[in-house]
This record gives C-alpha cells, structure tokens and sequence, in this order.
C-alpha cells in the first residue's frame, strides 16, 4: 500500500512548503510533514566595553616624553621644559595613572598597554557598561546576542522536547570563558567587540533571570528518488535550519529518535512508500 494512494501525515498549514519542495526537483517526494515547537533560552545580561579615545596633544607629548627621555622626567621636568604650571602636568599624568597607560611610581613610566595604545594613537577609557540579550538556542547548539528582546508567543504545537532531550544543549551563559563570549558577541555581528580598534568586552554579567521563548518550527520527511535515501529536514518558515536537521538525522542514525513517534511514519510505510515512489518514477 502507497501513501500516494491515501493521505500522508502532512500539516494542512505547511502544504505550500511542501509543493515548494517538491518542485525544485522531480526526484523529491515528501513523506511527512508536521509543525512542532521547541524553546530557545533568552537571558538579559550587561557586558562592560572598554574603548579608547584619541589623545590629546599634551597626553601624547608626555607618553613620548616618558618613552624617548633617558632617564625619563618627573612632571616637575616637563613643565620646565613646556613652560607649563606643573599642576597640568600633573592632572594629565594622574588621569593616564587611572587608565593604566602611566604607571604609579614617578619619574614617568609607560606601562607595556600604555606603550601599546600609543602606538595605535589611542588611551584607553574607563568600561562603560552595555545592555545585551543572550538567546541560547538548544537546536543550533549556539548561543548569540542581541540588543532587542524576543517577544514570547504561545504557540500550540507539541514540544520536540517530547522527543528529543534539548535540555543538554542548552548553553549556560553564566558558566561560559569570557573569551567565549567575546567570540559570540562578534560572530553576532554586534560592533562591540573589536580587539583590531582596541574595543574589548572586558566582563559579562546575568542581570535578571533567564526566560523561555517558543518557537514554531516544520519538520518535514523527504525522499529523493535519484539517491534511495530520505532525509529529516528542519524550517523556520521557509529557511532551512541546517544545524537542526543534522541533529535530527544524525539522532535517527543513531536510533535515538523515532519517526513514528515524530509524525505516524513506520519503517514499514515509509519502505512501502519509497518503494512505489521509485516504481513511479521508473528508477526500480
């Protein structure tokens, strides 16, 4: 028995995408086809971001001064030799002292950061801190950031959760290295973090508690008839979420997840099925 002769466990509401995916190619046949939902983690954080200035021109003449100078001048030396109150002097090397780039004893000293921003032409300023979203997202195993929350909707479709333990894919941001969140931050495409323009996030912090946010997903069954295999295939819409449905096929391989219990396909319909499907097209 075919299921091109009965109705096939396909999602009214998704039909559209399963005609899209079956014109592409003749040699695609959609044995299933189901909406499900399943929870990514949002979590509210506040990440500080240490970014330099310019400068000035009486910043720079002293860190050159304290550089280029043997042995290098107290800021008693340099007023004379700017002809300068040493109370400017004095102000100017005390507020580099609190960015680090002077070091605490006296005469002058750079400290090997101060030296580096001067050679970029930059002084470190204080962190100022940034309020951020970590979404953790349990299907691409990713966690990534965002400036706008994610609205929380009811979605009424069965939890993959039901099927698949997501519950050890979810990424605890808290318990993350800075470095990797320095790494997600960027490959966010959030201009927060940019080591090569001296813009570091130097600390992250969870501010309030973490919240589930439902998303709608399409799980869909294919078979291609050119290759004798079928395949598990995750959307969000009409983008194919790559890292999801390779969790799913790699899962079934792995007999972890059955996809009766998924969408009421047996392995005796879906052979049945694959088996008219390549009749059909004349390929057995």
């Amino acid at each position: 028995m075919s299921l091109a002769s009965t109705d096939k466990p396909i999602d009214k509401n998704i039909k559209d995408v399963v005609n899209e995916i079956e014109a592409q190619s003749p040699n695609l046949s959609v044995l299933a086809a189901r909406q499900l939902r399943y929870s990514l983690r949002q979590t509210p954080v506040e990440v500080n971001i240490k970014e330099p200035r310019q400068f000035n021109v009486l910043e720079e003449f002293i860190i050159r001064a304290a550089i280029e100078l043997q042995p290098p001048p107290t800021e008693n030396e340099l007023a004379s030799i700017l002809a300068l109150d040493s109370v400017f002097i004095k102000t100017t090397t005390a507020t580099l002292r609190s960015l680090q780039t002077l070091s605490a004893t006296s005469p002058i000293t750079v400290t090997p950061e101060g030296r580096s921003f001067y050679e970029k032409g930059f002084v470190p300023q204080p962190p100022y801190p940034v309020q951020l979203n970590a979404i953790s997202d349990p299907l691409g195993n990713e966690i990534t950031f965002q400036f706008e929350s994610l609205n929380d909707t009811i979605v009424n479709f069965p939890d993959l959760a039901d099927f698949i333990n997501l519950d050890c894919r979810i990424i605890d941001i808290s318990s993350l290295p800075l470095e990797q969140i320095q790494k997600s931050i960027q490959d966010s495409g959030l201009a927060l973090h940019l080591p090569e323009e001296g813009k570091i996030v130097t600390s992250c912090k969870v501010v309030a508690s973490t919240q589930k946010i439902w998303q709608k997903i399409s799980l869909f069954v294919i078979f291609d008839a050119i290759e004798d295999k079928f395949s598990i295939q995750i959307r969000s819409g009409k983008k194919i979420l790559e890292s999801a449905s390779n969790l799913l096929e790699v899962l079934y391989a792995e007999g972890k997840i059955s996809l009766e219990t998924l969408c009421e396909l047996s392995t005796e319909t879906i052979s049945l099925e694959c088996e008219a499907i390549l009749k059909q097209k004349n390929l057995k």
